[in-house]
């Protein structure tokens, strides 16, 4: 008796459900019932001079493409992720540069790249995001050579610190969660380098936000670990790596152990491993660049990829 009537209030639950879903949620975008508000939509739609939050379209992957994509992850904190103001002409796509969305979905690629529309590891989820140097990273690439496909594989958390990108195979650690996104996104392609831009978190005060654990005079030890890690969970021991030397802030008193980072990361000698360096460029905020910025940072990531290519040719 008891069992029929579990199946009886199951039964009528469901049917409510279903018959919710016909009646108020049939003409409603994915993006309402998901993550609804994000900031980084709404910056593309008011370039595109709309006042509603545009629908993903669904694009294939050109046949030619499938498989021989060459695959780029772009890890560490918020100015990897981007918050520079999308307009209008930042908007064009170009049929060769793919993003593996969030929503673990390739697409073309389009600012801004860590869209967290959809997003399924809610432990990197950044809400507010805009214009990132990714866009011109791959089209720095595709000046080398124009005959490749690019895909980049977002993987930033804003306010990260260099000890959350540890060794943790967990799901719901930022280090596990990169590393099942580039695994996902493989078949696509082939990886062939990680950019990394982080170190503002490690250098604020200690006496803020004291329950996270802050690494300013072990930055350079913790980022040559995770540099090993990373290699030998993806099984590419000479993957190469370029990082971003943190640049300028306009609050001393907050990042107070901002130079002793700089250091560290200046004293970082990793093989197939190059520093970029960012601090003659101009900030929208405290410690975010602005959209011409990161188009800067983009090419200097990529000029720096590129290098490690052409070193790694003269062998």
């Amino acid at each position: 008796m008891k069992l029929k009537f579990f199946f009886w209030i199951a039964g009528l639950f469901l049917f409510s459900y279903v018959l919710f879903e016909i009646l108020f949620l049939k003409d409603f975008p994915i993006e309402h019932h998901l993550l609804k508000g994000s900031i980084g939509l709404s910056q593309r739609a008011k370039a595109e001079g709309k006042c509603f939050e545009p629908r993903p379209v669904p694009m294939e992957i050109p046949a030619e493409a499938i498989g021989h994509v060459d695959l780029y992850i772009l890890a560490g904190q918020s100015n990897m992720s981007g918050y520079g103001e999308i307009h209008p002409e930042e908007l064009e796509v170009d049929p060769k540069i793919f993003v593996f969305g969030n929503d673990y979905h390739w697409r073309l690629a389009r600012e801004p790249i860590d869209d967290p529309t959809g997003q399924v590891d809610l432990v990197s989820i950044d809400f507010g995001v805009g214009f990132s140097c990714g866009t011109t990273f791959a089209k720095t690439l595709l000046r080398y050579d124009p005959k490749a496909f690019i895909g980049l594989i977002p993987c930033a958390k804003s306010d990260s610190s260099i000890e959350e990108w540890q060794r943790n195979l967990s799901d719901y650690s930022l280090y596990g969660s990169c590393l099942k996104r580039s695994l996902a996104s493989s078949p696509m392609g082939r990886i062939k380098g990680l950019l990394f831009y982080q170190g503002e978190t490690d250098t604020l005060n200690p006496n803020l936000g004291p329950q996270k654990v802050k690494n300013p005079f072990q930055w350079g030890e913790k980022f040559s670990k995770f540099v090993k890690d990373i290699r030998n969970d993806l099984k590419i021991h000479d993957l190469p790596i370029v990082f971003a030397q943190i640049g300028t802030n306009k609050n001393t008193n907050e990042f107070k152990n901002w130079k002793i980072v700089q250091e560290q990361q200046r004293q970082v000698h990793l093989p197939n491993c190059k520093m970029i360096h960012t601090d003659d460029l101009s900030l929208k905020d405290e410690v975010h660049f602005d959209s011409k910025s990161y188009r800067v940072i983009g090419e200097r990531f990529g000029l720096a990829m590129i290098e490690i290519f052409s070193m790694e040719h003269q062998k």
